[in-house]
């Protein structure tokens, strides 16, 4: 599967500006609930989803802006969502960390630590049970991946050949954590998941065309009948769950570095290499901006719910 630089630029822009919106809107304080921000990830979610069908199902974490505009949810819904807005994903009553969009197999997202990992094993059986055509992929990052269900998910997978992908978006921190503060030198990620049974994939996550690449193999050893694990190496440019930037625990959290790891400047550098003329990459970025505005200013005029749905969608054990 050959990607569409082009069209693959203009999903990582779509996904960047309106994360610098919803930062703006943030700081605004239009949004009140915590914000889990996708930038400087979006060469994965993109990459990972151009190597998806329709049918393919995708779940994520708390960071999952960008999964879910990556397979095609609709932005005006996502921001109304976190404005707490009647027109949101769930009626303005999840947030940021709960989003879904059946019509394009977006199951949902789900904050709780590796929560997603079980669910979308438990998707990927449904699947195979059904003799359903698609895979499932989940989403999630490194700390995630030190859960103990992770491993007894990969170990249920690869027993029962489901088709299952498990995306690690490895941003090198869990909130401020380290990888070495929490891991011991021997420490293997690929041992762990062949060992498990499960196929390894490892990709530059701040490049969009070795994650589309490595994913294409991955899905297709998924498709073939054996779970798969792609390990993504990319660059959270802000803090954890705020717009902060200037981190003083990353020693290589300078603005220099994020520059020279940002993806959407890698892809744009590589489409002016291959022809693309400068003019036709600022139409395309004014005119990314200018639709994701107008998704803002939808939002914004979306009216609250009613008081009365307060107990709607509400169950009780």
């Amino acid at each position: 599967m050959k990607p569409n630089l082009l069209r693959a630029y203009e999903k990582m822009l779509l996904i960047r500006i309106a994360e610098q919106e919803l930062v703006n809107l943030y700081l605004r304080e239009k949004i009140m609930s915590f914000v889990h921000f996708y930038v400087g990830q979006e060469a994965v979610a993109v990459g990972v989803c151009d190597a998806l069908k329709k049918e393919d199902r995708v779940l994520g974490n708390h960071r999952s802006h960008g999964h879910y505009l990556a397979k095609g949810g609709n932005l005006t819904k996502m921001v109304s969502e976190l404005l707490g807005r009647k027109t949101g994903l769930a009626r303005g009553k999840g947030g940021s960390m709960h989003m879904r969009a059946p019509e394009v197999n977006v199951i949902g997202t789900t904050p709780i630590l590796g929560s997603v990992v079980p669910l979308s094993c438990g998707s990927a059986f449904e699947q195979k049970f059904r003799r359903e055509k698609g895979i499932t992929t989940a989403f999630f990052g490194d700390g995630a991946f030190e859960e103990g269900v992770v491993y007894e998910t990969l170990n249920l997978a690869a027993l029962f050949k489901l088709p299952l992908l498990l995306v690690v978006e490895n941003n090198l921190f869990a909130v401020n954590s380290k990888l070495k503060d929490r891991r011991s030198p021997n420490y293997d990620v690929e041992k762990i998941v062949t060992g498990l049974g499960a196929a390894y994939f490892k990709a530059d996550g701040n490049d969009y065309e070795d994650v589309h690449a490595k994913a294409v193999k991955a899905v297709a050893q998924v498709r073939r009948g054996s779970p798969a694990v792609l390990e993504c190496v990319a660059y959270r440019h802000m803090a954890h769950s705020a717009p902060i930037f200037d981190e003083g625990y990353r020693e290589e959290d300078i603005l220099e570095m994020r520059l020279r790891k940002d993806p959407l400047k890698k892809v744009r550098r590589a489409l002016l290499a291959r022809g693309v003329s400068e003019k036709k990459l600022v139409a395309l970025e004014g005119a990314t901006k200018k639709d994701v505005l107008k998704s803002v200013a939808a939002a914004l005029h979306a009216p609250y719910p009613a008081k009365g749905e307060l107990y709607t969608d509400l169950y009780a054990a």
